[in-house]
């Protein structure tokens, strides 16, 4: 009897070890990367080439990560592996800059 208690409690810890460590690992796979404050080993860590991190930090700063593609600097299957992993927050810089897009309604320039 004592034998079987050890060994339940035994799987009851591995199990409780195995749930934590895959919360953690789903925890980072979420954590979504700012293009336009990561740094090159970062972006390197997700699975863009060196060079092409270098290519993204110099460029910066990004309105959305869209324009990941359309300036070329990742092709459309390659950012569509990395879409969930990426974010582009803006900075104060460009939310000081007024939109060139109006609001409904309103005519431009008045």
């Amino acid at each position: 009897m004592t034998r079987l208690r050890s060994v339940s409690r035994w799987g009851i810890l591995c199990i409780t070890l195995a749930l934590a460590v895959s919360s953690l690992v789903l925890a980072q796979s979420k954590k979504q990367l700012d293009i336009n404050s990561a740094s090159e080993a970062e972006m390197v860590s997700i699975g863009i080439d060196k060079a092409v991190a270098k290519k993204i930090i110099e460029a910066r700063p990004y309105r959305n990560k869209t324009e990941l593609v359309s300036k070329q600097l990742l092709t459309k299957a390659q950012y569509d592996k990395l879409k969930d992993s990426l974010i582009a927050k803006r900075t104060a810089e460009m939310k000081d800059e007024k939109s060139p897009i109006q609001p409904a309604g309103k005519p431009m320039g008045k």
